[in-house]
């Protein structure tokens, strides 16, 4: 096993037995028994589909935030004030290992959480007898590509500042990645004037969410819920369109150079 990959194995064990972590995956396949419940309990074959993959985009919204957040903003400050990483530093290894196997055990944490909620939400489904459900799992894999955002956001901060403050700037990086996005629609559909030039540049330039085609059809139903309320611009419904295949390359370009410069920050900052 190389050094990295033993590091990274390290920071994994003491993520496993983080009793928030392990309350969190149990509470959300509780969420995902509740979902089940409540779908196989619809009046109709519609209802059913709703209700099931409005609530699995629920739990992979709000679960998938609060994972992502609590395990990004503590990256690299915590252990960084505590000495641990500075022992490790004085021991020879060097910072941007450290910080690599730092953030790579929390992907890892982050993706075993999402993977047992998918698998939990496709079991449900088998179980009411709707069978594998396509649309939700790529919806998943959706989630886990902004969840991984909202999660490196929040570790580059956390090279510079406290766990509070970095999960704050997570959230803030997400809602304005999602905002982008939104905008974008809008201006699809001619919604928002002369801003559009301004809101097209942002869209090309600043990070987005990646929105599924699942998604997309939920909330032009209304059907949504938490995941994807309905959005208006001046008395009118905003239709956020699905992402292709560039908005995914370019989030994920976007997520390797977050990471890039966590690293590189982890340089710069102080080790007791």
């Amino acid at each position: 096993m190389s050094a990295a990959a033993a590091l990274t194995w390290v920071e994994l064990r003491g993520l496993a037995r983080r009793r928030w972590v392990l309350a969190l995956g149990a509470g959300g396949l509780a969420a995902v028994a509740l979902i089940a419940a409540l779908a196989a309990a619809a009046d109709s074959g519609v209802d059913r589909d709703d209700t099931i993959q409005a609530g699995g985009a629920s739990l992979l919204l709000l679960g998938g935030l609060y994972a992502a957040v609590g395990l990004g903003s503590a990256t690299l400050n915590r252990e960084a004030d505590s000495g641990h990483l500075g022992i490790l530093a004085a021991a020879g290894t060097g910072r941007a290992r450290l910080a690599g196997a730092a953030i790579a055990a929390r992907v890892v944490a982050l993706a075993a959480l999402l993977t047992a909620w998918g698998v939990g939400l496709q079991l449900a489904s088998l179980a009411i007898g709707r069978g594998a459900d396509g649309p939700l799992a790529v919806h998943t894999l959706a989630s886990a590509e902004n969840m991984l955002f909202a999660l490196l956001a929040s570790a580059l901060v956390s090279s510079v500042v406290g766990p509070v403050a970095s999960g704050i700037v997570g959230v803030t990086l997400y809602v304005v990645a999602q905002a982008v996005v939104n905008l974008e629609s809008a201006a699809d559909q001619n919604l928002i004037g002369t801003a559009e030039t301004g809101v097209r540049a942002a869209y090309l330039v600043l990070p987005r969410l990646v929105v599924s085609p699942m998604i997309f059809l939920l909330q032009a139903r209304e059907e949504a819920g938490p995941a994807a309320p309905p959005l208006e611009i001046n008395g009118t419904t905003v239709f956020v369109q699905a992402s292709d295949a560039s908005s995914v390359l370019w989030t994920l370009l976007w997520c390797a150079g977050i990471a890039l410069v966590a690293v590189v920050g982890l340089r710069r900052r102080p080790l007791t």
